[in-house]
């Protein structure tokens, strides 16, 4: 009978510490929500539709990232890691580079803020094998 009542009272105890913990990150999340951007494409007259000059070697691997910035050779360029790492720290006016796992033809260019480090403020799409310029990503508005 003991065996019974610790297996009943580890069945109502462990998920309502998981439900806390979840709670708990849920809002220190909502307290710095991440910009969202649209899925579809948007080709504006204003882009810049320069090709991407970065050779498809030096791209990140599918569902990683890889900071960079212009202007300065692939040697002297951040390795390729974890989204989630390198996005916050990504500092003013670089490009965080990633490769999306459900369509590897492409590589996403996120444009941090020339202002506020980690801030992506556009997301500008390329073909990966060509370099040429996809359109970007529209921020999300609330509705």
């Amino acid at each position: 009978m003991s065996g019974s009542i610790s297996l009943h009272y580890l069945l109502a105890v462990v998920p309502g510490f998981a439900l806390i913990a979840c709670g708990q990150a849920t809002s220190r999340q909502s307290e710095t929500a991440p910009v969202v951007f649209e899925d579809r494409l948007v080709i504006e007259e204003s882009d810049d539709k320069t090709p991407l000059t970065i050779p498809p070697a030096q791209f990140p691997r599918l569902g990683e990232c890889r900071l960079w910035k212009q202007g300065r050779p692939a040697k002297e360029q951040s390795p390729p890691g974890d989204c989630a790492q390198i996005e916050p720290t990504a500092p003013p006016e670089s490009w965080i580079l990633f490769r999306p796992k459900q369509d590897p033809r492409l590589v996403h260019v996120r444009v941090v803020d020339p202002d506020q480090a980690g801030r992506v403020i556009q997301v500008r799409v390329y073909d990966a094998a060509r370099g040429t310029y996809l359109g970007s990503k529209q921020q999300r508005t609330n509705r």
